[in-house]
């Protein structure tokens, strides 16, 4: 098993998230970490496409925090696969889903601790359905 290495580095903002920690994985050369995320803003823009970014004037849509989030991310052929477990609301204070969708934009970029390495890449990573589960 390689050893692991812990370091930090910034999560792109206005890109749907998994593209961003895709993007992550790919300039450090990895093919899967373990990230640590918190206070990271987040907004959903009915109708704008997943590779656009976000509109430099914003005039619709919903915004909200990320509080904290665990997350493993492994990339495959079939594209980034994301788990984990995070903690998040809407600031206008409506329901949040139990579910965070992986397209979900940051609305700026984020700071994020990385843990990466051997020991946390597997040879055949567990089906994604594409959600991360609330706590």
């Amino acid at each position: 098993m390689a050893s692991t290495t812990a370091f930090e580095d910034i999560l792109d903002g206005y890109f749907p998230l998994s593209l961003s920690v895709a993007d992550l994985l790919h300039r450090n050369g990895l093919l899967c970490a373990e990230l640590k995320l918190s206070f990271a803003p987040i907004i959903a823009i009915d109708g704008l496409p997943h590779d656009a970014p976000v509109p430099l004037n914003v005039r619709s849509g919903r915004a909200g925090i990320i509080d904290d989030a665990t997350l493993s991310v492994t990339l495959s052929g079939a594209g980034t696969r994301l788990s984990g477990s995070v903690r998040w609301r809407w600031l206008n204070g409506t329901e949040v889903p139990v579910t965070l969708d992986p397209m979900i934009r940051l609305a700026e970029p984020a700071l994020v601790s990385v843990r990466s390495g051997g020991g946390l890449c597997f040879d055949h990573p567990k089906a994604f359905e594409g959600i991360l589960s609330s706590t």
